[in-house]
């Protein structure tokens, strides 16, 4: 017999006898940079993007790009379908041309940044002409060097090979020093640095914050066009969700059940990042659950698992001590829409840094961790006088009911799933 899960089915029970609830998962799985033919609702910012890209496949200057919108907009979708289909055409008329993209989440020091943007092309031009065995050709190494090696070493092989260049930095805000990295890519062909024609697609959540930390030489050199992405309703998120239905075994899904997810995502900022995802935990609970529909509930159940999915991947970002100022925030308040302010998160922080045995940070680094999780979208806060000339305070809350906050925060902090006893994040869900 084999071991029995906390699901009740053994293992024997499960392989090879679960049903079968997806056909290719891939069109669920938010990394997947589907065909054209699925990008629904995103004709008119398709078109923008491509005007703004074309110059390249005749080998003539494109124009930088600026992409505003929240989160699960289509901001990156666009952006990595319309500059791979110009690399394409740009190659059918001789001219040599390549997009590279860059997840500035994932990659947010202008290091990492650089060093993905290097090995990107590399590895492309390796695949395409081995130029790992050629002499002329040595790679920098993937440690111990500042991000200056890695674009000057990047102009190299760029100018060898390439006539045109996309470089699309995702999350922009996220990047430390972003202004540097910038300067130096958008002024490489005015400092004949290269002769390879660049267009530089920069994508962002922060609309009036990013704009405020671009410095004045960027803005110079940078120039382009500025694009907005609305939210989807309800009605193109149901669309983008049928466009995937081929994802599940023909019947699989229920009636109303991707109607149900297109409704969740739409009360919650129109994302179709979020609607995706729906579909594919409530697939994957139906098997779980050993059940061969998909149904309504199992979108429902899902809903809050995929809100603190989708938040850990921001608060992952956050340094170790701004995690103990949200959890601490995150146990002060009692549900999405209180309020607390900067001296009573501190007051409670200082006690769980030391549960913790983290350092203790001071009032002023706390308040300006507070005002990074601000910047991330994660809280709102609000300054109010505190009358007879006490001067101003200011008070925080939560964009997510603090259970999402709290399981998220977990999730990526295993310090403090000791203070809550759990086993899981997802226990606090449950």
């Amino acid at each position: 017999m084999g071991d029995t899960g906390e699901s009740g089915f053994s293992v024997d029970q499960v392989i090879g006898n679960s049903p079968r609830i997806f056909q290719n998962k891939s069109l669920v799985s938010v990394g997947t940079v589907p065909d054209e033919g699925r990008i629904v609702g995103r004709q008119e910012e398709i078109t923008n993007v491509a005007l703004s890209l074309e110059d390249i496949i005749y080998n003539d200057v494109p124009d930088n790009i600026q992409i505003y919108g929240k989160t699960g907009t289509g901001k990156s979708l666009v952006s990595r379908h319309v500059s791979s289909k110009i690399a394409e055409r740009a190659e059918e008329n001789g001219v040599h041309a390549t997009n590279v993209y860059v997840d500035c989440n994932a990659n947010n020091t202008i290091t990492r940044a650089s060093r993905t943007l290097y090995f990107s092309v590399f590895d492309e031009l390796d695949e395409k002409y081995g130029i790992k065995a050629q002499p002329s050709i040595s790679p920098p190494p993937k440690r111990g060097v500042g991000w200056k090696t890695y674009t000057e070493e990047l102009w190299d092989i760029v100018d060898d090979y390439y006539d045109g260049l996309v470089i699309i930095l995702d999350e922009i805000d996220l990047l430390e020093d972003f202004n540097n990295l910038l300067h130096a890519l958008s002024r490489a062909r005015e400092n004949d640095e290269i002769e390879t024609y660049i267009s530089i697609v920069l994508i962002s959540n922060k609309t009036t914050q990013f704009r405020n930390k671009v410095n004045q030489r960027v803005k110079s050199s940078m120039g382009g066009s500025e694009f907005v992405f609305s939210a989807y309703n309800a009605d193109q998120l149901e669309d983008i969700l049928e466009n995937r239905r081929d994802a599940f075994e023909e019947g699989v899904l229920g009636d109303n059940t991707i109607g149900r997810a297109a409704e969740l995502a739409a009360d919650e900022h129109g994302d179709a990042r979020k609607a995706i995802e729906l579909l594919n935990k409530a697939g994957m609970m139906a098997r779980r659950n050993m059940d061969e529909t998909v149904t309504e509930d199992h979108v429902t159940e899902a809903r809050d698992l995929v809100e603190a999915d989708l938040l850990s991947k921001s608060i992952s970002t956050l340094p170790d001590q701004a995690k103990l100022v949200l959890y601490t925030l995150t146990k002060r308040l009692n549900g999405r829409g209180d309020t607390v302010s900067t001296s009573q998160v501190y007051d409670r922080y200082q006690t769980v840094a030391k549960d913790v045995e983290s350092n203790v940070l001071g009032y002023q680094r706390v308040s300006d961790l507070l005002d990074e999780l601000e910047f991330l979208g994660v809280t709102m806060s609000e300054r109010k006088g505190r009358g007879d000339r006490r001067g101003i305070k200011k008070d925080h809350e939560l964009n997510h009911r603090p259970a999402i906050v709290l399981a998220a925060t977990l999730a990526e902090d295993p310090r403090l799933q000791d203070l809550e006893s759990v086993s899981s994040p997802e226990d606090i869900l449950q």
